[in-house]
């Protein structure tokens, strides 16, 4: 009986955190607001129109094997936030421009970039861990990003070599598209500045809303609106269920973890602290969005925001699945590298993140 009484207390515990995450976002976690899901219908949103209304194929061709460097690498590190690309669509995209001629470096980049900056993750973070930690894990993905890619190229230029004699980097089409590129422009920036005030001042929010409304029915087909409205669908059917467990987990874990247990752990913003995020980060499978919710439940046991850094570039890049996957593509001595760069770098950027947030 006591254990049933237990496994029955921690379903508890984990349906309790869950419905205390989505409505009940606010530090005292007494106030009912309903701006966590407003921001995540957002952020889905906002997905969903990058999947329509961006060509992907025009960012993909800078990243072959004869495209200018500096170029190549600029475009793969920001690249997964445009792509709208998650942990799960990654490896596909990775290993499609990898055997369609990709190089190494620039492949490499958008493998570790893709996963910790799509939108979905950027907005959530924002919005549940606050501006210093979402600006940490933008500048620390995309400059982690660049850095990983030359110095496995560097490392590999000799075999690179041979790998792009030959191959040709395919390219397709551009997607035909009803929005002028202004329109296009003035529509996201309509989006993301909703997803902003939202969090902060919601007036501005519904203007910026009555704004997108304008846009919607002067600048749009309804097909664009369906298209789009499919398109964030099926993210949300693909995405919510995994958050949820992921969620659910987190819950359970705030049960059993003791706060002196994490304290001990990552509690301070040492390089080992970092090491230790940063390692667990790389091992455990975080599905999109959970990761924050992970790390919002760990800051709420003392873990230093440091540590949180160190987890959030590692985690959403790294498992024991996707290692796998990667072995497969590139094989085991170039994803050896990228593994042990991925830890050690990004442990690194979380001591740097957590000195600055100290003086700040």
């Amino acid at each position: 009986m006591d254990v049933l009484h237990y496994v029955g207390r921690l379903l508890f515990e984990g349906v309790l955190f869950l419905w205390e995450y989505t409505f009940y976002p606010t530090e005292d976690a007494e106030t009912f607001s309903l701006i966590r899901l407003f921001s995540l219908f957002i952020a889905f949103s906002i997905s969903g129109a990058i999947a329509v209304f961006v060509s992907q194929a025009s960012i993909l061709k800078h990243m072959g094997p004869d495209a200018k460097p500096l170029k190549a690498y600029v475009v793969a590190s920001i690249s997964g936030a445009v792509l709208a690309v998650c942990s799960c669509s990654v490896l596909p995209m990775f290993a499609s421009i990898r055997k369609k001629g990709a190089g190494l470096g620039p492949a490499i980049a958008f493998l570790f970039s893709g996963p910790a900056i799509n939108i979905l993750a950027l907005s959530m973070t924002f919005s549940a861990l606050g501006l210093d930690i979402a600006l940490a894990r933008i500048i620390g993905a995309v400059l982690l990003a660049m850095t990983i890619g030359f110095l496995v190229n560097l490392v590999f230029r000799k075999q690179e070599k041979q790998h792009a004699s030959g191959m040709g980097f395919a390219v397709l089409p551009d997607e035909d598209t009803t929005l002028l590129p202004w329109q296009k422009t003035l529509f996201f920036l309509t989006m993301f500045a909703i997803m902003i005030f939202s969090v902060y001042i919601l007036i501005w929010a519904f203007i910026f809303i009555g704004l997108l409304m304008v846009q919607l029915i002067l600048f749009f087909k309804w097909n664009d609106i369906k298209t789009w409205a499919y398109e964030t669908f099926v993210l949300v059917k693909k995405i919510i269920p995994l958050f949820m467990v992921g969620v659910f987990f987190a819950g359970i874990v705030r049960y059993i973890v003791t706060e002196d247990l994490i304290a001990g752990l990552v509690g301070v913003n040492t390089y080992g602290a970092n090491m230790i995020a940063s390692m667990s980060g790389a091992v455990v499978y975080f599905a999109t969005l959970t990761e924050v919710a992970w790390v919002e439940t760990l800051l709420s046991l003392r873990m230093h925001r440091g540590p949180a850094v160190a987890l959030l570039l590692a985690g959403p890049s790294l498992s024991l699945p996707n290692m796998i996957i990667i072995t497969k593509v590139i094989g085991i001595k170039r994803s050896s590298t990228y593994i042990v760069l991925v830890v050690l770098l990004s442990a690194w950027v979380g001591l740097l993140a957590g000195f600055i947030f100290g003086i700040l």
